[in-house]
């Protein structure tokens, strides 16, 4: 059995060259919609495709009116073949029938590849060039007063004298590293392990 589908984008657009196109294919039923193709819902499509069987034959009048790109179109493609559904369009004189079908549907395939593969590639370049420029991806690190306040309650302890290990202690900071890096954020000039050691050791026998 032979089935059109036929769309125009919008409701001002006429379905009417399309459908007696797919007549005189050889249609027996059509379905037809204005919708625009970027629209993720397209009830007619969706309807034709749980209509079609095994041994049907889909004319659309030109590619474009099945989907909404090259990667979609290749998806429903992929699709007929593996229900035994044959397609046809009219314009682009496609037909999946036979090894010239075969070849086509294959050269389309390479096409969607190319396409995703021109977009990663953009995507790439655009990151790299991005972060030469300076560009920081990732999530901005959220500062509330909580946070405001400890890290003022951080500095005034380590000019005070207070350990780096104490500190992370006192205020229930996660890491040592996590103290170091509030204090270098803020300008505070750090002291050297040895003093550090030592003033943890004066610390511990004080204890």
């Amino acid at each position: 059995m032979k089935i059109g589908y036929a769309r125009v984008s919008t409701r001002e657009q006429n379905l009417n060259m399309q459908i007696e196109a797919l007549k005189a294919a050889g249609c027996e039923k059509i379905f037809s919609e204005k919708l625009s193709g970027r629209i993720g819902s397209r009830p007619e499509l969706d309807a034709c495709l749980s209509f079609i069987r095994q041994g049907d034959t889909l004319i659309v009048y030109k590619l474009d009116r099945l989907g909404r790109s090259l990667r979609n179109i290749l998806m429903l493609l992929d699709g007929f073949r593996d229900k035994g559904i044959h397609f046809v369009s009219l314009q682009d004189n496609i037909s999946t029938e036979g090894a010239t079908g075969q070849l086509i549907t294959n050269v389309l395939g390479a096409f969607a590849q190319f396409e995703r593969d021109l977009i990663v590639e953009r995507t790439q370049e655009g990151r790299r060039i991005a972060k030469e420029k300076g560009v920081k991806f990732g999530r901005k690190a959220t500062i509330n007063k909580n946070n405001v306040a400890k890290q003022k309650s951080c500095i005034k302890l380590y000019q005070t004298g207070t350990s780096i290990r104490q500190i992370q202690k006192i205020l229930h900071i996660g890491s040592t590293g996590t103290v170091y890096r509030i204090l270098r954020r803020n300008g505070i000039e750090l002291k050297s392990k040895q003093d550090e050691q030592r003033e943890n050791k004066t610390s511990i026998n004080k204890q």
